[in-house]
């Protein structure tokens, strides 16, 4: 792995986190975090439905799915929001890789013949199949939905990829989630509803970046292991 392309995917997060609360600040969130409340609370079902549905399509889609994630943890907190992204993220990457592996084939091979990386990556997986499918999730080398296709060319079986796939999202599923349970938060402090202590304030800011940090370790850490495998694969 590059060195540059992963520093700047470690900026991500923070670059994130900095964004959601520059966009409480300046944005007339209030209206459509209220909207949206009252909308999730009196038709529950029909917004896990929505919620769950959007994310599947948007996986299969290969769209950007951060703001989706932080829209479930918003809607729905934490806990429920987290099931919510990671059943909806187990059934698309699943139905991906299927067809990947299926019908699909001979477009994706045509798509990503030209990517050394996951050239790379598709060697060493017949060497270490789980373990390399794990660390492409924490580490995010690619992009998650078109890995989900990609990794259908692959060797490894399909339980190896369901698991790894699924323990691997983690972190990543729950920074989302946990960053939009802040947004309604943040734009009431913004908006003066509410008013937190100095001590509040500080444990909540440290809450934050302690998620993040995590994140962010588990991802560096992953990343190292993963150019081991890369290095080793080509040799």
């Amino acid at each position: 792995m590059h060195p540059k392309v992963f520093n700047l995917r470690t900026l991500l997060i923070p670059a994130l986190v900095l964004a959601v609360l520059i966009s409480a600040i300046f944005l007339p969130v209030e209206q459509l975090i209220t909207a949206l409340q009252s909308w999730a609370v009196t038709h529950q079902s029909s917004a896990l439905l929505v919620i769950t549905v959007s994310i599947i399509l948007g996986t299969l889609l290969l769209l950007p799915l951060s703001l989706m994630m932080m829209l479930a943890g918003f809607l729905f907190g934490l806990v429920q929001g987290f099931a919510v992204v990671w059943i909806a993220g187990l059934v698309a990457s699943s139905t991906a890789f299927w067809i990947g592996r299926s019908f699909a084939r001979a477009w994706i091979e045509r798509r990503i013949q030209r990517q050394p990386t996951f050239m790379a990556i598709d060697r060493a997986i017949q060497r270490k199949g789980f373990l390399v499918v794990l660390l492409t999730r924490l580490v995010m080398l690619l992009p998650y939905p078109p890995l989900n296709y990609s990794l259908g060319l692959t060797n490894v079986s399909f339980r190896d990829y369901l698991f790894a796939t699924n323990i691997g999202s983690v972190p990543t599923f729950f920074l989302f989630v946990y960053l939009g349970t802040t947004v309604s938060n943040i734009a009431a402090i913004v908006n003066g509803d509410i008013s937190l202590e100095g001590t509040e304030l500080v444990i909540a800011v440290l809450a934050l970046a302690a998620v993040a940090g995590l994140v962010l370790l588990i991802v560096r850490v992953a990343g190292g292991i993963l150019k081991e495998e890369l290095i080793a694969a080509r040799e």
